[in-house]
């Protein structure tokens, strides 16, 4: 990985957590463009979706999350982005995707994705707390809140 790929990534990081998320786009199209095999690269695919997310354009989220999860399907999380999160991108991204489809009131869509999350189940999962839970555990969380509301 060379030091202008991190640097990119850097700083569309840094562009979005100042919710200047248009110019976080463009930094990591960019990325991608310049470094198309870079380890980056599907990290910052994911963001772009996260992105969209954040700007609550579900429909684009999802279209982006689903090219992170055909063009990179056996992608791992970088650590640069954050150190709580390990395993395949692709089950960030279905879980985004699940969230999506939970707030456009597509159930039956989210539970389709909830699904797709249980093969990702003992190798994918977030730190919380010193524990290691899996993004479907997360993802049911959720769920149960939304059928609660």
């Amino acid at each position: 990985m060379h030091d202008k790929e991190i640097q990119s990534f850097t700083e569309g990081l840094q562009q979005a957590q100042k919710e200047f998320y248009l110019d976080a786009i463009n930094s990591f199209s960019i990325l991608i463009e310049k470094y198309p095999d870079s380890d980056l690269a599907d990290d910052a695919l994911f963001n772009i979706g996260l992105c969209y997310f954040k700007m609550k354009q579900f429909e684009q989220s999802i279209e982006v999350f689903n090219q992170v999860i055909i063009n990179y399907p056996d992608a791992t999380i970088s650590s640069i982005e954050n150190a709580n999160e390990f395993g395949k991108t692709a089950a960030k991204c279905h879980y985004g995707i699940f969230q999506c489809y939970l707030l456009l009131n597509k159930e039956e869509d989210a539970i389709k994705e909830l699904e797709k999350l249980k093969s990702f189940n003992k190798s994918t999962y977030v730190i919380l707390d010193d524990k290691k839970i899996s993004f479907e555990v997360l993802a049911l969380e959720i769920f149960n809140q939304f059928k609660n509301k």
